[in-house]
């Protein structure tokens, strides 16, 4: 739903799960994938993200995206049976827009299962209810990483992002420091995160 289609504002708070963007003096916090932290600003930068709305009975949710693209693979997710809104982030999160799709349109089930959360059923039902959808879909989304070397605020921040996704903390930070461990000293928030989620 597009009760509110974007959002231009001053970014006020940063998460890999969540922004709170300025509009205005009104602080707007938005629900966003890893790709879209990836892509953020700093704070205090002026921002522009798409958005989706999401309504249930007790509860209005933004959901935002750095580009048309990903909200349009978020929606396409969405109707896919037995996948919401969270599920469809932590896919977003998990892998690459245009890996994602690469992996829908070839049939690469297992893939898809590499994402924490995602089980085999489920990436069956992606594939074969969004094959066809996402051959319709024109190009890719890239990301940009930053660098630097692994430290603990990003260790800190990489666990916080997992259990905002439903992990609970401890597989968290065994994921992480697996994770960590991997990287050989450097890493990302985004490259922690989606070691994790593809650790089982």
């Amino acid at each position: 739903m597009r009760v509110i289609d974007f959002l231009r504002g001053t970014l006020h708070e940063r998460t890999p799960t969540r922004a709170v963007i300025d509009v205005g003096g009104v602080g707007y916090g938005v629900a966003i994938s890893l790709t879209t932290y990836d892509r953020l600003p700093s704070v205090g930068t002026e921002i522009f993200l798409h958005t989706y709305t999401y309504v249930r009975e007790d509860r209005l949710d933004l959901y935002g995206f750095a580009d048309a693209e990903e909200r349009r693979m978020f929606t396409l997710l969405l109707s896919v049976s037995g996948i919401g809104p969270n599920s469809a982030q932590t896919v977003l999160s998990g892998m690459s827009i245009s890996d994602l799709q690469s992996a829908i349109t070839q049939d690469r089930v297992t893939d898809l299962t590499q994402i924490r959360g995602v089980g085999r059923k489920t990436a069956e039902r992606v594939v074969v209810e969004l094959r066809d959808k996402i051959a319709s879909i024109a190009g890719a989304t890239g990301s940009v990483s930053a660098t630097g070397p692994v430290d603990q605020g990003v260790t800190a921040e990489a666990i916080l992002a997992l259990v905002a996704l439903g992990i609970n903390e401890s597989t968290a930070t065994k994921s992480v420091d697996k994770a960590m461990k991997k990287s050989d000293g450097e890493a990302t928030v985004q490259d922690l995160i989606k070691n994790a989620l593809r650790d089982r």
